[in-house]
């Protein structure tokens, strides 16, 4: 099977890739229905191609096999501002490809995934992008294969439920927070982001984006019909949390109507396995439920054991992993 690489051409490239995207759209939801039905035909997956290509710094390219295109991807840079909220959660020059800026016909996806990959790392990395991330579907195995085959690994997973009762769980002093409350929110958060410091997920502890993050907070506080916070208590002291907000992280071609998301979830460490975490959890399904939302989104760190345990157990199911591999800076200079 030959493979012949080119740059992305809209006006040659765009249908076809629409149509490897819808098609590859309609394995995904053969996996999991949950994911919205409107993506299944080119028509809908041609506006997430062009937005791809659009963005600042992005190159996409097709693979092609005996005159028929097999295979596309688009990749951009995500320059994490060291200032911003996510600076914690992406290095400061990242590559990434998105959910839906990649996809390959059936049956060919490891070899066809692999040729575009080459293509597209050695002009990011001539660019000093040394840290690059893929989006891929968690029970698409072919296509994590031919990713793993590459020297990526899972770091974050993005999961989802309904809003069915939670069972179980102990009892604990919950409130919902209002601007009043923004302090212990800030607490709150800042020990999620302790936590996500320790081993085995290492994600820095970052001081300069605490006002971003803090900004971000009371806009939430803001709109407390739109966006709930749920606190819990032990004799008057915060204990954990659970924020909701609009599922704006989520790509919309893994995002069904009346989803909502979970942003912030943690118990503190002396308060755990104890049914706080399921109590808080509850609490805001049941929350979500009379609003009428049907899913419930959230992302998790891959390595985070514990929180990894927690969410599956409560019925979160994975529907995204990010795939991410670090590039030897060394390799700007040995060669």
């Amino acid at each position: 099977m030959a493979i012949t690489i080119s740059a992305f051409d809209s006006a040659r490239h765009l249908d076809a890739a629409a149509s490897l995207l819808a098609e590859r759209h309609v394995r995904d939801r053969a996996r999991d229905p949950r994911f919205p039905a409107a993506y299944e035909i080119p028509p809908a997956c041609r506006p997430l191609i062009e937005q791809a290509l659009g963005e600042f710094g992005a190159k996409g390219v097709v693979a092609v096999s005996d005159g028929e295109i097999v295979g596309f991807a688009v990749m951009a840079p995500f320059l994490a501002q060291p200032m911003h909220m996510t600076a914690a959660f992406f290095p400061p020059r990242t590559a990434q490809t998105g959910y839906s800026n990649h996809a390959a016909k059936a049956g060919m996806e490891h070899e066809v995934y692999r040729e575009l990959y080459a293509a597209l790392s050695a002009d990011f990395v001539e660019r000093g992008y040394f840290d690059h991330n893929v989006y891929i579907a968690p029970r698409d195995q072919a296509v994590e294969e031919a990713f793993v085959s590459l020297g990526f690994g899972r770091t974050l997973t993005a999961a989802m439920r309904g809003v069915e009762p939670v069972e179980g769980g102990g009892s604990a002093e919950l409130h919902q927070a209002g601007d009043e409350d923004a302090s212990i929110v800030f607490g709150l958060n800042d020990e999620l982001m302790r936590h996500h410091a320790r081993a085995p997920i290492f994600w820095p502890l970052l001081k300069e984006p605490e006002e971003s993050s803090h900004q971000f907070t009371r806009d939430l506080l803001a709109d407390p019909k739109t966006n709930a916070h749920w606190v819990a208590y032990d004799n008057g002291k915060p204990i954990g949390m659970n924020t909701f907000m609009a599922p704006v992280w989520i790509t919309p071609m893994l995002t069904p109507e009346k989803a909502i998301y979970l942003y912030q979830g943690i118990v503190s460490e002396d308060a755990r396995r104890g049914g706080v975490g399921k109590a808080i959890l509850k609490q805001g399904i049941d929350w979500a439920r009379e609003q009428g939302y049907q899913h419930v989104a959230l992302h998790f760190a891959s390595p985070n054991v514990s929180g990894a345990r927690f969410w599956q157990s409560q019925g979160f199911a994975p529907i995204e992993h990010r795939m991410t591999r670090h590039i030897d800076e060394r390799i700007a200079w040995a060669r």
